[in-house]
């Protein structure tokens, strides 16, 4: 069943959230913005978001005050450069197998396990001094694929407001659903609409224009398409000559269109 929110100030915000989505502005920025908001409202010390991106976890979504939680992530999880997705889906979904929304965990082993040990876990735990934590899954717009999951986090002893919690989930979501690429496991750093039309060009054509709309390199999309660079720069002399543009930055300027 979806949330059901009331509260005036609360929707207020949530199209506010959107307004900025629609304007192009980047998630981070957006994040920054109302990085208090959703620390008052959800009455959590940090909130951590991990999204799927190129089958590796995102460390990039963290709201706090301090960057203290910034700092121990990269200390003991994020400089181990193998925070693979599949490996942290399959730990996280031990804790809603059983059809769970949300599940309290008290120490980051649980979050973290086999990605650092029970001693780094304890010191990261310490250092945080966090009390509890609370995991939410977020998913897709038709509820069939886990995209990412929030972490919220307490130093207090008291336990938290799991209704505002869902609230803070769920106007989170709001933000990152139309940013993520379910075709390419990314998420966008602000909101891109490609005229899906480009109807004077190949399919191969697109599929080039689209990548390098995303801010990927020729070797990059050379790679992925399995073909040679020289192959890629005349699929792109083409490309420049149908859609009457002469560089990288004039097509990104034609097709990079704001609601």
């Amino acid at each position: 069943m979806p949330i059901q929110i009331n509260d005036p100030d609360i929707l207020r915000k949530m199209i506010e959230l959107q307004a900025c989505i629609i304007e192009g502005k980047k998630v981070k920025l957006i994040l920054h913005q109302y990085n208090d908001y959703f620390l008052e409202h959800s009455g959590a010390d940090f909130i951590t978001v991990y999204m799927h991106e190129h089958e590796m976890v995102n460390p990039e979504y963290v709201l706090e005050k301090h960057r203290l939680l910034t700092h121990l992530l990269k200390k003991y999880i994020f400089n181990k450069k193998n925070f693979r997705w599949e490996k942290f889906v399959a730990n996280c979904d031990k804790h809603f197998a059983s059809g769970l929304k949300h599940d309290k965990i008290t120490d980051l082993y649980q979050l973290f396990r086999g990605f650092i040990n029970k001693r780094e876990a304890t010191s990261f735990t310490e250092e945080l001094q966090m009390k509890s934590a609370v995991m939410m899954p977020v998913f897709s717009y038709d509820n069939k694929e886990m995209i990412g999951y929030v972490c919220f986090i307490s130093k207090s002893e008291n336990e938290m407001d799991i209704e505002k919690l869902k609230t803070a989930k769920c106007m989170l979501a709001i933000l990152l659903r139309p940013l993520y690429d379910r075709e390419r496991n990314t998420l966008y750093s602000k909101c891109i609409r490609i005229d899906e039309e480009m109807r004077f060009l190949t399919n191969q054509e697109k599929t080039i224009v689209k990548q390098v709309l995303t801010g990927s390199s020729y070797v990059d999309i050379a790679k992925t398409l399995n073909i040679s660079i020289n192959t890629l720069k005349t699929h792109m002399k083409n490309i420049f000559n149908k859609s009457n543009v002469s560089s990288k930055i004039e097509l990104f300027n034609k097709y990079h269109i704001r609601f």
